[in-house]
Order: structure tokens, then C-alpha cells, then sequence
């Protein structure tokens, strides 16, 4: 299979501004696209990373974006409904239907986007450059086995604070080796004592785990 790697400046992407205002990250997965006779329109589900607060300012400014028809939230993942202009079909490419998204995109705080698709050929990969919007460097493009596919599953609910402590474990280097940051350092950047973060990180690795063990070590 082909599997090729973007990075993307999408001009007037509705998520890009946002992303750098409350500095947040979306992993983003396409999951589908239809028109009619006036529009345009695409599923996507989101998963944010960043503090909890601006994860709500983030959904709440992207409620008001005219692009959006429908938004339905769950945690911290939501989908949203994009309804478009028929003009907006140059969109297709990156939704042939004979295109696989093995990762997500990440629409990163800095404003750039990082892509990864598949195809059992070539040519669909190479048209994404085609997209009017999407400034594009293609970083590899290569026939080899995919070997690393991830699809967005249901998880453990974990509390607002239980969440809060992973994402910034894991942004700090706190599972690197050897470790980007100690428990002390994480507290710090969540405004809590070292024992508070330390309790919070250990109950959601506790619900973690077994989800790990079951759905990603089988």
C-alpha cells in the first residue's frame, strides 16, 4: 500500500485560528462527505488537547463559525457537521473513498496541520495537492506494509482533572526515558499541589491500563 505524509498550511481552514488562540491541538478524523443541490458537507470527529478551559472556549467560539451546521459534544471528543458552499466541492480529494486515514490529522497550535493517508495507489495521494486552500510539502510518499493504524475506539471516561493530568504528563516528557519533567514540575503547570497531581494521574492510569491491556496488547 502507498502511504504518504503532509504537512499542510490550510488557508482558511475554521479550525486553524482557534487552535492557535486558545493553543489548542485537534486530532482530527474525516469521516465522511455528501452534497445536494446547494452544499457541501463533511463529517469530522475531533479530540482536543490543551487545559480544560481553553478546550471550552475553543468549542464554544467554534459553535458561533457559520460553517458549522451541527456540533454534538461528548467529553472530550465531538463531531461536528461542516456545511459549505457547493464551491467548496475542491474539498473532494480528500475524501475519495479510496483513501485511508491510518492516523489523524493534527491540527497543531502552531497553525500548521500534519497529514497521513493511504492508498492501494498512488495517483490519489499525490492529487491532495490539488486542493486550492492547501499549501503542501509532501514529506514522504512511499509503497511500503502499513503496519501502524490507529481508529478512534471507545476509551475510559476519565474525570476533567484525570484527563487534564495524562495530556500533561504526556506533553511534558513525563513517560519519556529518561523523563522530560517529574511530578513537581507537572503540579506546577496545572496549578495544584504535587499530591493532588499525583492522585489525579494515578487514578486515570488506573482506568487506563486495563483498556490498553485489552484493546491495543491482544
Amino acid at each position: 500500500m502507498w502511504l504518504a505524509k503532509y504537512k499542510i498550511w490550510h488557508k482558511n481552514c475554521i479550525l486553524r485560528p482557534r487552535c492557535i488562540k486558545y493553543k489548542i491541538t485537534d486530532f482530527v478524523w474525516l469521516i465522511n462527505s455528501w452534497d445536494d443541490a446547494e452544499y457541501f458537507y463533511y463529517t469530522e470527529m475531533h479530540v482536543l488537547q490543551g487545559s480544560a478551559e481553553n478546550k471550552r472556549r475553543f468549542i464554544a467560539d467554534l459553535q458561533k463559525d457559520p460553517g458549522i451546521h451541527k456540533i454534538e459534544i461528548s467529553g472530550n471528543h465531538f463531531f461536528t457537521l461542516n456545511k459549505e458552499p457547493l464551491k467548496k466541492q475542491y474539498y473532494h480529494p480528500i475524501f475519495d473513498q479510496r483513501i485511508i486515514q491510518p492516523r489523524p490529522t493534527v491540527q497543531r497550535s502552531d497553525g500548521f496541520e500534519d497529514w497521513e493517508l493511504a492508498c492501494w495507489k498512488r495517483e490519489p495521494l499525490t492529487r491532495i495537492t490539488e486542493v486550492p486552500v492547501f499549501d503542501v510539502t509532501i514529506q514522504s510518499i512511499q509503497e511500503i506494509p502499513i503496519t501502524d493504524v490507529f481508529f478512534p475506539t471507545l476509551y475510559p471516561k476519565l474525570s476533567e482533572k484525570q484527563r487534564e493530568a495524562v495530556e500533561t504528563a504526556v506533553a511534558h516528557g513525563y513517560y519519556d526515558h529518561p523523563r522530560g519533567a517529574y511530578l513537581a514540575d507537572l503540579a506546577k503547570h496545572t496549578k495544584t499541589t504535587r499530591q493532588n497531581f499525583q492522585e489525579h494521574l494515578r487514578k486515570a492510569e488506573r482506568k487506563i491500563m486495563p483498556f490498553l491491556s485489552e484493546n491495543v496488547l491482544h
